[in-house]
């Protein structure tokens, strides 16, 4: 995969997951836009009609009212899901959002305390949810990923890294190699049963 502007990558390492927010997630945009037209266009009808203004300028008046009731939050959910960015390397998480005003979080997996993800009713019908991943010294979430298909996976993928990340920190820190520590604990369970 190739890596984004945004992704700081260090020498030989390289993107292993790439994701944003599901498509489908405009679609609760549309229905909270259409919810809000009905809404906005009854509670306006019913003033102007109180109000004794002719059918012709209620509708004027409701129809583009209407319009703006109902792209308001459609282009709301469909900028933020364009706009939304998650990419995952061996050593972090990082997470970019905004239009005008860009932020870019940069989550280091060695960090990395516990993840997780929720998926309410219709997250588990129709396979999304939320991921969120804590830090050492955080309180709550330090990053959620939301509206994610097949979160499991994701969590599952993030939190492999941080314990693979979190492995080899430590063996840094013990001198020599695995096989060098085997014939050791073979020769002090030999020196062992010499005794018994």
């Amino acid at each position: 995969m190739t890596a984004p502007e945004w992704v700081t990558l260090d020498d030989g390492e390289e993107i292993v997951w790439q994701g944003q927010p599901r498509r489908r997630v405009v679609f609760q945009g549309v229905a909270a836009g259409v919810v809000a037209a009905v809404v906005l266009t009854a509670l306006v009808w019913v003033a102007l009609a109180g109000a004794g203004v002719t059918v012709g300028l209620r509708l004027a008046v409701t129809a583009p009212l209407a319009g703006l009731a109902f792209a308001v939050p459609t282009a709301a959910v469909w900028l933020w899901r364009r706009t939304t960015h998650y990419a995952l390397t061996a050593r972090a998480l990082y997470h970019r959002t905004g239009v005008l005003s860009v932020t870019v979080t940069e989550l280091p997996l060695a960090k990395v305390q516990n993840t997780s993800y929720r998926q309410g009713v219709l997250g588990t019908v129709f396979g999304h949810g939320t991921v969120t991943v804590d830090t050492a010294g955080s309180e709550g979430a330090e990053l959620t990923l939301q509206a994610m298909d097949d979160p499991g996976a994701i969590q599952q993928r993030i939190a492999d890294r941080a314990t693979r990340l979190r492995d080899e920190d430590q063996s840094d820190d013990i001198p020599g190699a695995t096989d060098q520590w085997r014939a050791v604990l073979a020769e002090v369970r030999a020196i062992r049963a010499g005794f018994e």
